[in-house]
């Protein structure tokens, strides 16, 4: 069988293949008897999951023999029912500390950092007896508040005795001394756990208590059940912040027991020297390249002896390491909460990863503020940074895969903490925009084998009491079709956008996510390529114009607001210009040859060497699309993120061949109607409402149809109303008729978290939201609504558009079910077999979310969502014409 006919036959069976793996919490609580691990495995696979990673947050006994037990059991059902397992290397996280067993093993081996505390001393005054620092002194640096020459000590006796003679000499100047020390890491969270796993022997000690345990334990699982290890938001965990990165405001710094050492080592000389350079800035250019040299030591530190560590350990071992690291509000380039520069840690992960919780992203951002469905998330964050997770975040874990991992698989940690009224409609928004970002892997969070459990929901299964459980399947095919497309494919993209960090260190100025978004919302696709990649020249090659780097070819390099680069980077960028490729600067030349650009002038540039990845008439910023080769296909994923405005446009694709629209939802696939071609481009028409995506695929083999609009003599509007019957002839759908469906009454209320009995369904009847009505407050299920209509022809073809619904519908029509809609656009074409003259009768099943019986939970929303049928409800009648029958002959 052709590869191109294999991937048709999954995506159209009732069992794609599964790229779901969602977090099983595990408590080692009582009420969690092995039937209830097994019962929610079983809930999994029957979800449409692959397998599970093993979550161990929770368990009262982690590493102890209460822990060992529910892993034993958890493998024994996962490999009964084929499906695999990940597990969670740490007690909580971040990854590296083994629940605090590493500290009681190598107690020396506590987490240190740099700190400073500054004070003002006169020489007209007394000095402090005792140093004010709780812990060991590095240096004491003395800054004069006029000109003058500052002064460094190494003991505090040193500097008592110099401020013993600047007094006696009756000096009347005054000094900033800064003391800088070292003491152990602060505590709170995990902190007072943590252990210097930058240092190789702390790394081997973590493997040995978590991995190498695991593979004692579980032999007969290793490498067939048990697939590998997943490492969870590990960073440098110095202090808590996302943000701070060098001077005043930065309480501390990370610091190796070995750093002296090893930077003399590494960068040539002492940091003793210049180390105040970390806090103070007043020879700018001098602390900045001290700066540099400091961070690029220690991410390079962190990189060989804690993640390259552990990946060689589980390839040796035949399993895989997974996971991801802390990417949140820029830290990714920060240390703090951060790991300094992502590509040098996710490199050593088997598939890109990242994650987003706590509604880092969401449909709502796009309409209203973030704060104002969730007020409590105020705190979370130091500063908010919309930028960086709707456009850069998931393409930092996209471009790690395909340029540092060689791998199509890039995985998205999903869905957690968004709180229980978290439901399928705003995951199937979710999924797109992953889609659209190259993610084909997932972890959603979670399955919980307790319940009401309040850590971190939404929890799917819920014992069998989500109301939405029903219809996670259906969900589950969606995203297993999704990811299939883009799994073992080639992306394709021009653009390379250098990452910034070494640049950030420096201090320039971060325009990487707003150069992300410009790219985006112009239809550019992209990957983003770290310095140290692109001055490898066995795995960069630069030629003819392009960048080659494994399946990747860019022709253009943007630097995100960069100014200050490298030798070695400027002179590959300057290679690649000489080759004919394109260097845009935003904002400043960072490279001679390159060209400047404002940011809003960006887009407009690339247009001169590049067209967009696909091509649009008019602009739509909210139209996002990937593109991937896979099977001989062109495989384009459109999706329109608005959740207002519909997109309706011709819309050109880099291809040639026959053009089908492949939708995951149902698995169907169906060649476009019309399309045509202007030079290199296949040209078609497109509509996507909002929440509706699909993907394009074009066959440079396939037999089909297309045609000239132009040609045929179509005005645009008729183009988009173009369809084609079952004998090829092409025919306009025109809208003949339209009505309300007026009079609804509820016949059924249902719900498996009512103690009480259901409330009456009289009280519903009609249309509107069931939150606002009096006892329906809390009320979590599905509710029944009938209507009727009648139809004097059958000649028409009908839709039937329920309008608003909060937030599943499933439909039926004279009794026959059709396929229930987990989001807008809630309309059907209802199927001529199931209409008859006279009378029909309407069955509408609306299930809402747990939100609103969990109204006091931590992550809930400030209003609860619309529940309910809530309409207008609106019948429409069309007719299909034989347009074209005299037009040209075409028939």
């Amino acid at each position: 069988m052709k590869s191109s006919d294999l991937l048709r036959e999954r995506f159209v069976s009732d069992e794609p293949p599964r790229s779901l793996f969602p977090l099983l919490w595990l408590h080692g609580a009582p009420e969690e008897t092995e039937e209830a691990l097994r019962r929610e495995i079983c809930a999994m696979e029957e979800g449409g999951c692959g397998g599970f990673v093993i979550e161990s947050r929770p368990h009262a006994d982690y590493l102890g023999e209460g822990w060992w037990r529910d892993v034993g059991i958890c493998l024994d059902e996962a490999r009964r029912l084929g499906m695999d397992v990940w597990m969670f290397d740490e007690e909580y996280y971040p990854s590296g500390i083994a629940g605090g067993k590493v500290l009681e093993r190598m107690p020396d081996y506590r987490m240190q950092v740099l700190t400073k505390t500054s004070f003002l001393w006169s020489a007209e005054g007394e000095e402090p007896e005792a140093m004010p620092l709780d812990g060991e002194l590095f240096k004491i640096v003395c800054v004069p508040e006029e000109r003058g020459e500052r002064a460094a000590f190494a003991q505090w006796t040193e500097w008592q005795a110099w401020a013993r003679e600047r007094r006696e000499a009756g000096e009347a100047a005054s000094w900033t001394v800064h003391v800088i020390g070292v003491k152990p890491s602060w505590s709170g969270r995990m902190f007072d756990k943590m252990v210097d796993y930058l240092s190789p022997e702390v790394t081997d000690c973590f493997i040995e208590l978590t991995y190498e345990a695991t593979k004692r334990r579980f032999p007969e699982y290793w490498g067939t059940t048990l697939k590998g290890f997943f490492g969870d938001e590990t960073s440098f965990e110095n202090f808590g912040s996302y943000d701070v990165l060098f001077g005043e405001e930065t309480p501390c710094f990370p610091w190796p027991s070995s750093v002296r050492h090893t930077f003399e080592q590494r960068c040539g000389y002492d940091l003793y020297g210049c180390v105040e350079a970390l806090w103070l800035d007043e020879d700018e250019e001098n602390a900045a390249s001290f700066r540099t040299d400091f961070m690029d030591h220690l991410t390079k530190l962190f990189s060989e002896n804690f993640f390259a560590r552990i990946q060689r350990w589980c390839h040796a071992n035949g399993v895989q390491f997974i996971g991801h690291v802390v990417e949140d509000n820029r830290a990714h380039m920060n240390h703090g909460f951060g790991v300094g520069h992502f590509f040098r840690t996710t490199k050593h992960f088997d598939m890109g990863g990242y994650d987003f919780v706590l509604r880092q992203v969401d449909s709502e951002q796009k309409s209203s503020s973030y704060e104002e469905h969730f007020p409590q998330f105020k705190t979370y964050r130091d500063r908010p940074y919309p930028d960086f997770f709707h456009y850069t975040l998931a393409k930092l874990a996209q471009s790690a895969a395909h340029l540092e991992v060689g791998t199509s698989l890039v995985m998205c940690e999903n869905f957690g903490a968004y709180g229980w009224d978290l439901g399928l409609r705003e995951m199937k928004w979710l999924t797109d925009w992953m889609t659209a970002r190259g993610t084909n892997w997932y972890v959603p969070h979670a399955f919980s084998p307790i319940f009401p459990d309040p850590d971190c929901p939404p929890h799917f299964y819920a014992g069998g009491r989500n109301p939405q459980w029903p219809y996670f399947r259906q969900w589950g095919d969606y995203a297993n079709r999704s990811c299939l497309m883009l799994r073992e494919a080639r992306h394709v993209a021009p653009i390379a956008v250098l990452y910034p960090a070494e640049a950030h260190w420096g201090g320039d100025e971060n325009e990487l996510d707003g150069v992300c978004k410009a790219l985006m919302q112009s239809q550019y696709d992209f990957d983003i390529l770290s310095m140290d990649l692109l001055v490898d020249e066995d795995r960069c090659e630069i030629g003819g114009g392009t960048l080659r780097i494994r399946d990747e070819r860019f022709s253009v390099v943007v630097l995100p607001g960069i100014v200050r680069l490298p030798a070695s980077v400027r002179e590959r960028l300057k290679a690649f210009i000489r080759s004919g490729g394109k260097v845009v600067s935003v904002n400043r030349a960072a490279v001679e040859g390159g060209e400047p650009v404002g940011l809003d002038e960006l887009a407009e540039r690339l247009s001169h060497w590049l067209a967009p990845g696909v091509g649009t008439t008019k602009p739509f910023p909210e139209l996002r699309f990937c593109h991937y080769e896979k099977s001989g296909l062109q495989i384009f994923f459109l999706n329109n993120e608005s959740v207002e405005e519909t997109f309706e446009d011709i819309v050109a694709f880099p291809a040639d061949g026959v053009a089908e629209r492949w939708t995951p939802m149902d698995g169907k696939i169906e060649k476009l109607p019309l399309y045509d071609r202007a030079g290199d481009r296949i040209r078609a028409p497109i509509r996507l409402e909002p929440y509706e995506s699909c993907f394009i695929v074009v066959d440079p083999d396939g037999d089909g149809h297309g045609g000239s609009a132009a040609e045929l003599g179509l005005s645009t509007d008729e183009w988009h109303r173009a369809q084609r019957t079952e004998d090829g002839n092409l025919h306009l759908k025109m809208r003949i008729g339209e009505r309300r469906v007026e009079e609804w009454r509820a016949t059924a209320v249902r719900s498996s978290l009512l103690e009480a009995p259901a409330p009456d369904s009289a009280r519903l009847s009609g249309l509107g939201d069931w939150g606002r009505m009096e006892g329906m407050e809390a009320f979590c299920g599905s509710v029944d609504y009938e209507a009727s209509f009648e139809l004097d022809s059958l000649k028409e073809s009908y839709a039937l558009d329920l309008g608003e619904v909060g937030e599943i519908a499933a439909l039926a029509v004279n009794g026959q079910e059709l396929s229930p809609r987990l989001c807008p656009p809630y309309r059907w074409v209802l199927p001529p077999e199931a209409l008859k003259s006279g009378e029909n009768r309407l069955r509408v099943t609306v299930t809402n979310t747990l939100g609103p019986y969990f109204r006091e939970d931590d992550f809930r929303r400030d209003v609860p969502a619309p529940a309910g049928l809530i309409g207008p409800v609106t019948l429409t009648a069309w007719e299909s014409r034989a347009a074209f029958e005299e037009r040209k002959g075409f028939a």
